[in-house]
């Protein structure tokens, strides 16, 4: 699924996707595989389901962040 970052707090580790299905998704530091995100930035992601939520995300790949769009004039 395609989404957008739209709230990702550092020091706590998580933060929130707004999916193509306009549902809001949790993702959590250690199911980012690596990749770094920031509020704007567009990501493909795995969502999946577990005790606490049925709207949680993995496997995130980011597709374009917002520092690559802009322009340097």
């Amino acid at each position: 699924m395609i989404g957008r970052v739209i709230r990702y707090f550092d020091e706590k580790k998580y933060g929130f996707i707004r999916g193509e299905d306009n549902q809001t998704y949790f993702i959590h530091a250690s199911k980012l595989n690596g990749e770094h995100i920031n509020p704007g930035y567009l990501v493909f992601f795995r969502p999946f389901s577990n005790d606490r939520s049925d709207y949680n995300a993995k496997d995130v790949i980011v597709i374009d962040s917002t520092e690559r769009t802009k322009s340097k004039n």
